[in-house]
Order: structure tokens, then C-alpha cells, then sequence
């Protein structure tokens, strides 16, 4: 700031032959004015932050300034032993990464193929050797899994029982990787490509690899035969089927899941409770697989009224998961990412 040397003109100075001299207000004036701009600076910079204009984040039961508190239930690890809602004690249990891809609930189509395992031929039962009268064979080669069999004659002579006759004829049970490449092959030949891919699954996208599948066919007394449609008398088998752990596996309703055009004949074992509450939600199995990953073991589990009884499900993310210290259960991998339990109640 420059400093005015002039006198203001109000300024009456004394008369006389004295000398004058300057009057120390301007000098005053301007000590005063920069004197309160350095006060302002000072407390420009030395002020506090301002405190936030939004609201503190903080979980919704977390008082301003508080500690975060311990995890909510279902987001840390799950204690060793622990109870089922039900009130069944159940240990967590390392199964291995190889039962991923082992049981009645694995998943396989033409996007998640099959996982064979060693010898699996020898774990199979020839459908000739094991089958009741109500139905027949293609021949004697035709396997499938001993429980998956067992069902088979069970729902088969129910179907006789309530007055159906012994037409149905099991043309197919398990196949291997080589034999559906065969097959494809011969599809694709006969009715062009697409057609192959419309109605015939991918070498090592069948579900026949798993043991756990038949198709149908009628085989009429004369010795002629037809293709099954579930239709007329066989309709009970088609809609009756859950009560005996069996689905029929391609609808045209799923084809956008599934992939595979309808198919009336291809029976799928999955088990009674499973198979129960895939009918009753109206899901195919890759919806099934899905809608089963909401239940886990410290949540609320799936609870299933069959003709079994009840039954408590529930599935786990990779090769550990809580299973019954005792009683009936069965674990099934989904071919996927996890395991599934399946235990009886009562």
C-alpha cells in the first residue's frame, strides 16, 4: 500500500513562526489495516477442516463414531459342527474336488460335459439281468446304475399295476464318449447338421454317460414297434414318474436351457425329493441346479414332502460341506461348483 505524503486538508496546523510537524495517524492507519489482513490470513490456514457436507457411511446398526462390529451371520466361516434347523447335528467334510463331478444331481449338457471315471463300466448293471416282467429290453447289453435300476422296476411295475400293458421297451441306457460320437456322426449324415445338433447331444454332452438315463420305445406283441410319445396309457408314466425319482428330461417348453428339442422318451434319475420339487416348480435341471444354490447350510435349507417322507437339502460352494453325523443322507455333486446334500427328516 503507498502512503499518502499530502496533509488532509481538515488538518489546522499551528500559526507561527514554529516548524511543523507531520501527524502520525496515516502511519497508524496503515499499520491498523495490515495488521487485520494477517489476522485474516492466520485464520484462513489455521482453521479446522470443514467436516463432511453428505452423511458418515456406516452400516445401518452402526452408531456414528462406532467400531465396525463382527461380520453378519452367513458372510465369515461356518464352525465345524454345527445343527441343521431341523436340530440334526452335522460335521463340515472335505470331500475332494473329484466329487464335484460324481452323483444323481450332475448336471451334463453340451456346455458342461461329463467327467468319466476310471473302470465305470464295471460299476453298471446289465438292465437284462436285473429288470422285473412289466417291461422289456433292447438286448443284453444295455447298463445302467444298480440304484437307478432298482427305481426303474419299481415305477415300471406301478405302471403295471394301475393297468398298463407290457409294451415299453428300454432301446438305451448308458453310452460311452465313442458310441456318441457314432451316433452324432450318423445323425448328421442322415438328416443334415443341424438336425444332429438339434436332437442328438455332443460326445461327452450326454447324459447317457452317467448311467443314470433310459429311453423308451413301444414294442407291440406282434413284434412291430413305435416311437414313445407319452401319450395315451403311457401318460401316467410321464406324470408319475417324480414318485419313482425319475423326470422326463427334455421339454420343448426348456429347449432355451437345455438345448435339446422335445423328448417324451428320456427319462432322467435324480432322486425322489429332487425330482419332486422339479415337477412341482416346473424346472428342468440346469434351472434346478441353479435355484438350489440359495440354499445353503446356514441359511434356510429346502425342506421336500414326497412319498418318501421329508427331506432337508441343502448345497455348498467347492468340496466342503456339513453332512449328518448319523441317519439317512445321500451327496451329489452338480458337475459344476459344488456339493448337495440330501437328508431324510422323517
Amino acid at each position: 500500500m503507498k502512503r499518502n505524503s499530502r496533509r488532509p486538508r481538515s488538518y489546522q496546523g499551528y500559526q507561527g513562526n514554529r516548524r511543523r510537524r507531520g501527524s502520525p495517524l496515516p502511519l497508524l492507519l496503515v499499520l491498523v489495516l495490515l495488521a487485520g489482513a494477517g489476522y485474516l490470513v492466520y485464520r484462513h490456514f489455521s482453521a479446522p477442516a470443514p467436516e463432511p457436507s453428505g452423511p458418515a457411511v456406516s452400516s445401518p446398526d452402526q452408531e456414528p463414531g462406532q467400531e465396525p462390529g463382527p461380520e453378519e451371520p452367513g458372510t465369515g466361516p461356518l464352525a465345524e459342527h454345527m445343527n441343521t434347523p431341523s436340530g440334526i447335528p452335522c460335521t463340515l467334510t472335505d470331500f475332494g474336488a473329484e466329487d464335484i463331478y460324481t452323483g444323481d444331481l450332475i448336471l451334463v449338457n453340451n456346455q458342461i460335459f461329463y467327467h468319466f471315471p476310471e473302470n465305470q463300466e464295471e460299476s453298471l448293471s446289465v438292465i437284462y439281468n436285473g429288470k422285473s416282467s412289466s417291461y422289456y429290453v433292447r438286448d443284453t447289453e444295455v447298463l445302467l446304475a444298480p440304484h437307478a435300476l432298482a427305481a426303474l422296476n419299481e415305477m415300471m411295475d406301478a405302471f403295471q399295476e394301475q393297468g398298463g400293458s407290457k409294451t415299453v421297451n428300454v432301446v438305451a441306457g448308458f453310452r460311452t464318449k465313442e458310441f456318441q460320437q457314432h451316433l452324432f456322426d450318423q445323425s448328421a449324415e442322415r438328416n443334415g447338421l443341424e438336425h444332429a445338433r438339434q436332437f442328438v447331444a455332443q460326445p461327452g454332452g450326454s447324459e447317457h454317460h452317467t448311467g443314470l438315463v433310459v429311453d423308451f420305445s413301444i414294442l407291440h406283441s406282434d413284434g412291430s414297434s413305435e416311437e414313445y410319445q407319452g401319450v395315451g396309457e403311457y401318460a401316467w408314466l410321464n406324470s408319475s414318474c417324480q414318485n419313482y425319482g425319475w423326470v422326463v428330461r427334455y421339454d420343448m417348453a426348456k429347449v432355451a436351457f437345455t438345448g435339446i428339442s422335445n423328448e417324451p422318451w428320456h427319462f432322467r434319475y435324480v432322486g425322489v425329493p429332487h425330482a419332486t420339487v422339479m415337477v412341482q416348480e416346473n424346472l428342468c435341471l440346469e434351472e434346478y441346479i441353479d435355484y438350489i444354490r440359495q440354499f445353503t447350510f446356514d441359511q434356510e435349507h429346502l425342506t421336500v414332502e414326497c412319498v418318501e417322507g421329508t427331506y432337508e437339502i441343502w448345497y455348498a460352494e467347492g468340496s466342503r460341506i456339513h453332512v449328518p453325523d448319523s441317519g439317512e443322507y445321500t451327496v451329489s455333486g452338480n458337475n459344476v461348483d459344488g456339493l448337495i446334500v440330501t437328508c431324510k427328516v422323517e
